[in-house]
């Protein structure tokens, strides 16, 4: 099946629209003369990432019920993105306490608003943690058949948006989907896989253990592209999508690609797992005790040595979906980006 959508969207709704998966989608439809609204509490950050024409810009905070009033007026698709973005120095960014208010109050806030109005189907980017760790560390990849568990704040409010979302759809008959994305890249400079690229130029990334993990990715085009094809099919009411480039990444893999895109030799050594926990351990009590974010963690250590497995394989037998990118060509393309001093969308 085509990628492309089967149904007319009409006018689109974004909230979360500035966040770096957000803007792209805007961009995306923009650019696919879609007619589109944004949602956000500042103007001014609007203005500043869409200078000329762009989208209609509604000014609104989900977590104020008050001031949503009039914000889904004349439209005919939403697409759910606002969540509470934590600074990337806070110690423990899944736990932040604003994630409950901002994510899951926000979201039955809007829903509400949603359920008295003309707005057609409401499409929410969600997360894998919405199913919890243990969902991604099955020893294979994890689908939408697992019970959601969520063992973070992060998740559990990501969850509940979920559910406000499904329930409505349930309870107005509206087409409501979620998409639950798991590591995303493709976004410039930030994320994890740049920053684990530029730690490997800086020689900070330790000759990593042959350790074979399998974590799942998207890049965030194919995100943006599932999205808009779930808005495009009716029959997709009611269901939560896993949305991944389909394929599992060690970080064993990760690194020895990094090596190989900077055109360095592959060392014939590794620091053994234990020394890594060690450090973790000191990062972990340092953490605590400076409330400041450190570079390795008993948690960061979990995550570059654990899973996180899941598979897209229900999106792509309902729709036909499939990712056009994946890290093979990513690393190398963030290589070149870095060494000509820029790290933007290919």
């Amino acid at each position: 099946m085509d990628q492309g959508a089967s149904t007319s969207l009409g006018s689109i709704l974004v909230t979360g629209a500035t966040g770096k998966v957000g803007r792209r989608l805007v961009a995306e439809l923009l650019l696919t003369g879609h007619r589109v609204a944004i949602v956000t509490r500042s103007a001014d950050a609007a203005q500043t990432l869409w200078p000329g024409p762009g989208p209609e810009t509604r000014v609104a905070d989900l977590t104020k019920p008050s001031s949503l009033g009039s914000v889904c007026d004349g439209i005919d698709t939403l697409f759910h993105l606002a969540s509470y973005s934590p600074r990337p120095d806070e110690p423990d960014i899944y736990e932040a306490p604003s994630h409950w208010p901002v994510t899951a109050e926000g979201t039955a806030n809007l829903m509400a608003q949603v359920a008295q109005s003309g707005i057609r189907r409401v499409i929410y980017l969600s997360s894998i943690k919405a199913m919890g760790d243990r969902a991604g560390a099955l020893g294979r990849p994890a689908d939408e058949s697992v019970v959601p568990a969520p063992d973070s704040l992060y998740g559990r409010a990501k969850l509940a948006a979920e559910h406000s979302i499904l329930d409505l759809g349930r309870t107005t008959g509206r087409q409501t989907a979620v998409l639950r994305l798991p590591m995303v890249y493709g976004l410039g400079d930030g994320g994890n896989i740049p920053r684990m690229v530029k730690a490997v130029a800086a020689g900070r990334f330790p000759p990593w253990p042959r350790i074979e993990n399998h974590r799942a990715a998207i890049h965030v085009k194919d995100a943006v592209a599932a999205a808009i094809l779930v808005a495009g099919h009716p029959e997709t009411a009611g269901e939560a999508y896993l949305v991944t480039d389909g394929r599992d990444y060690s970080t064993r893999w990760l690194y020895e690609q990094s090596l190989l895109a900077l055109g360095r030799p592959v060392p014939r050594w590794t620091i053994p797992l234990p020394v890594l926990r060690l450090a973790a351990g000191i990062g972990t009590l340092g953490e605590r005790l400076s409330r400041r974010h450190m570079p390795l963690t008993l948690d960061g250590l979990g995550k570059l040595t654990g899973d996180a497995w899941f598979s897209s394989a229900k999106l792509e037998r309902d729709l036909g979906f499939r990712a056009r990118r994946t890290l093979e060509t990513e690393i190398p393309r963030l290589v070149g980006a870095m060494k000509h001093g820029a790290c933007g969308d290919p």
